[in-house]
Formats: structure tokens, C-alpha cells, sequence
């Protein structure tokens, strides 16, 4: 049973990224409501004291009014009249004339909204008010009252410019530590991811040990109550599939065993009648060779079988042993009836002693010499190449090649590919290729199969090993 996963953005970055947006969103609306507040609080407060001051300076205003004081007196009274701020403008419009004590302010009738006038011409004593922004640019408060006498009216305008440079200045303040808590809860987040998915990193390394042989990987029981489930079932899930892969080899390693008793009675047997075959008639020497050609396959195989049932049962074990390369791969090609074998060392290879299982390697490299033998008519050139620390060793041939869409599957067990189907069951066991690739596994290096760079017909297969030693 598969477990769907959703694609994207990886959980770290994801639980990063939440604690980030959730600081944003935090910030936001406390910046916003802090704002708010603030903004009606003393807009409030300078509504209340202008109102205050002007209900008075609108009475001293309207008992100057009943005396039939003229223009010059009342502007002499507008400019004695106390404001809320010094900025704080009045003026009267009585009758058709505007009388201001600021006249560039109060320029009749142009700073003086009309609903306003109208508002404050039809109140009945209570008055009106309105903000709004002066020809100038200048934001106002701006009061209106009735008076009775003369068909008169007062007005004051309050400038609002201090409460919008403190609103602005508030604003930047509340940006920038709105920013600052984004950015904190960022790092909160990254920290908090860490210690969160610390424990997630923990079985992906162990998951990853196990997919790469390590049988005994397990995970640390901690004192983390919710992880204990987590950590108790992965471990047993590991248990169990070490216990099933020791079997299973120990099955393979058993029946192997008891294979090659027979086997080796049946090989000696059939030596015997190879030793006498020229007194056979020709359908019986043709069914010996048959039954040469399939016993040899059969002993092959349980060969194979043994080398698999040890890979998995001791899979860790390398026996390392220093060598020259140089060397080993000449025994290596005399020993597969290859003596011809052009071998080349590029970039100084030739003198390389490497560290390696030598068993291990001798099997990787018969058997890729041996499959150049049994599917391309025999390996063609042998390359060593160092790269850096990493040491590369390819096995060219001239065969029909792979195709492309084999060369990802032709290393696992029992797969021959379309070509060893082609050239029927007496040419390999089909456990050859994959042997190669756990033993290079198993030395940290690696294995692929491509075709040639200048387009001739063939394959290369090539191994890698790290940490070549001089």
C-alpha cells in the first residue's frame, strides 16, 4: 500500500514559511487596529476641544454681533480669540461678507466647503462639522455655529497637519516592527522546524541505511513521549525485515549448499563421459555437450546464489586490502582466458594501489568480462581513468549494444535483457550484472552502462570507486 505524498514546497520550508506568514498576519492586524486606535483617539480628543473652544469663541463672537460692532472691530476680535492651536483660523460670514482674522486661510467663500455651509445655515443653533483638506493641502477641522443676530454665521478651521504627521510617522513605526516580527517569526520557525523535523531526519536516515544494506540501522528510543509509537514501530518494521532478508539468505545459503554435493559428484561424472566421448555415437555426444553447457549454467547459479545469500546476510563485511591495480587487472584478464586484453591507464593510473575487497573486485570484474563474452563476442578494451580521488574502470565491447530503455533495470537480479533472450538459457544466470553493481555498492562507488561517444556499436560499462590510495 502506497502512502500519497503532496508535492511542493518541503515541510521545513513549509513550517518556515507558516510561522513567517503567521507573524505577518499578526503584525498586520495589530499594526492595523493599533493605528486605528490611535488615529480616533486623537482625532476624538481634537474634536472635543475644538468643539469646546469654539462654542465659546462663536458666544463671544455673537454678543460682539449685537452691538453692531463693524468689520475692522470684529476682525480685531476674531484675532484675540483663543484656539486650540495657534494655527487655529475663525471668521464670521455676515450677511454676504466674510470677515476673517487669516484672509489667506479663510479666502470666502473658497475654503469654506458648501455642504458645510449649507449644514451650519439650516442647524438651529447646534452647529456642524466637517474635515476635510484646504485649497492649500492643508487637512482641517472645521466647526460651524448659527448666530441669531444679523443672519450670521461663525466658523473655526483647526488645522489636523500635527495629528497627520504623527498618523504617518506611526505608520512607518508600525511597518518597519512589522517587518522586523515578520523576520523574527521567520527565524523562530526555521529554528522551530529544525527541532521539530529533527526527529523526521533521524528515520530518513535510518530509512536511508537500511535501503542501502545496513541491516542493523535503528532508531534511538528518546524520552519524547509522542515520537515513542513512531520510533518503536520503525524499529520493529526494521527488525522484522532484517529477520525476513537473514532467512531468506540463510534459505539460499542452505539450499546452495546442498546443491554442490550432488553438483560435484554430477561434474565429476560428466568429466568421465567427456573423457570418452569419442565412443559415443553423435546424438549422444550431442546430448552431452547439451548437458555440459546446462550443468555449467546450473553450477554458475548456485555459485551465485551462495555470493548473494553472503552479501545479504553480512553485508557490511569488507575484507580491504591494499593492492596495485595495475597488476590485478592483468591476473584478472590471463585468469578469464583474455590475455590479449588491450588494457589502457589514463592520467596516471598505472601506478595506482588502491584499497578495496579484492575477492569482491575480482567477481565484478570476471563477471563483466564475462558478460562482454557471452552477449557482445568478448570485451574489446579495458580502461582505467582516474578521476580526482575516484578511480573509473570500463569494459568496452563491439557488441548489438543495450538499448536505452535497459540500461536502468539491466542490473537487477535476473534481468538478461532482450539480447540474453535472444541468445537462450545457456548464456548466463542473469544474477551476473547484479552482483557487479552490490559489490561496487558495497565500496561506496557505483556502476552504469552507456554506449560508445563516437557512435560505434557496443556498450561501456563502467565502475566507480572513491578514495583511491597511491
Amino acid at each position: 500500500m502506497a502512502i500519497r505524498l503532496r508535492r511542493g514546497l518541503r515541510l521545513r520550508a513549509r513550517v518556515t514559511l507558516a510561522f513567517g506568514l503567521g507573524a505577518l498576519l499578526l503584525t498586520t492586524v495589530l499594526s492595523i487596529v493599533t493605528y486605528l486606535l490611535v488615529r480616533d483617539n486623537l482625532l476624538e480628543t481634537r474634536e472635543q476641544s475644538a468643539q469646546s473652544v469654539a462654542t465659546v469663541n462663536a458666544n463671544q463672537a455673537q454678543r460682539r454681533i449685537i452691538e453692531e460692532i463693524d468689520a475692522g472691530t470684529t476682525r480685531d476680535l476674531l484675532s484675540n480669540l483663543r484656539g486650540v492651536r495657534a494655527e487655529s483660523t475663525p471668521a464670521i460670514r455676515l450677511d454676504d461678507e466674510w470677515i476673517s482674522a487669516d484672509p489667506v486661510v479663510f479666502e470666502a467663500p473658497g475654503n469654506i466647503d458648501e455642504k458645510l455651509l449649507d449644514l451650519v445655515s439650516s442647524s438651529e443653533n447646534l452647529g456642524a462639522q466637517m474635515k476635510y483638506r484646504l485649497s492649500n493641502g492643508t487637512p482641517v477641522l472645521v466647526i460651524g455655529f448659527p448666530l441669531t443676530a444679523r443672519n450670521a454665521l461663525y466658523f473655526e478651521a483647526t488645522p489636523l497637519d500635527d495629528i497627520e504627521d504623527t498618523l504617518n510617522a506611526l505608520s512607518q513605526i508600525l511597518i518597519v516592527t512589522s517587518a522586523g516580527i515578520c523576520l523574527l517569526g521567520i527565524a523562530i520557525g526555521g529554528f522551530a522546524s529544525r527541532r521539530l523535523l529533527l526527529p523526521v531526519g533521524k528515520v530518513g536516515q535510518a530509512a536511508r541505511a537500511i535501503a542501502t544494506g545496513d541491516l542493523t540501522a535503528r532508531l534511538e528510543v528518546g524520552g519524547d513521549r509522542d515520537l515513542e509509537q513512531l520510533t518503536d514501530s520503525f524499529n520493529q518494521m526494521a527488525s522484522n525485515l532484517e529477520e525476513r532478508i537473514q532467512a531468506d539468505a540463510k534459505f539460499a545459503s542452505n539450499v546452495s549448499h546442498e546443491l554442490r554435493s550432488p553438483l560435484t559428484t554430477i561434474m565429476a561424472s560428466l568429466e568421465v563421459l567427456n573423457a570418452n566421448r569419442e565412443e559415443f555415437d553423435q546424438p549422444s555426444t550431442v546430448a552431452l555437450e547439451l548437458l555440459t553447457e546446462d550443468l555449467e549454467r546450473f553450477r554458475q547459479l548456485v555459485e551465485d546464489l551462495l555470493e548473494i545469500s553472503r552479501y545479504e546476510v553480512n553485508t557490511n563485511a569488507l575484507d580491504l586490502e591494499r593492492f596495485m591495480l595495475r597488476e590485478f587487472l592483468r591476473a584478472i584478464a590471463i585468469q578469464s582466458g583474455n590475455e590479449t586484453l588491450n588494457i589502457e591507464f589514463l592520467n596516471g593510473a598505472e601506478e595506482l594501489i588502491i584499497e578495496a575487497d579484492k575477492r569482491r573486485l575480482a567477481r565484478v570484474m570476471n563477471n563483466l568480462l564475462q558478460n562482454a563474452e557471452n552477449y557482445a563476442g568478448g570485451a574489446t578494451r579495458l580502461t582505467v581513468n582516474q578521476i580526482v580521488r575516484d578511480i573509473e574502470i570500463s569494459v568496452e565491447d563491439h557488441g548489438p549494444g543495450i538499448p536505452e530503455q535497459e540500461r536502468n533495470t539491466i542490473f537487477e537480479r535476473f534481468a538478461r535483457g532482450a539480447e540474453g533472450g535472444r541468445r537462450g538459457s545457456g548464456t548466463g544466470t542473469g544474477l551476473g550484472l547484479s552482483l557487479v553493481a552490490e559489490h561496487v555498492k558495497l565500496h561506496g562507488g557505483d556502476v552504469l552502462v552507456r554506449g560508445h561517444k563516437d557512435g560505434q556499436a557496443g556498450s561501456v560499462f563502467s565502475i566507480t570507486l572513491p578514495e583511491v590510495v597511491r
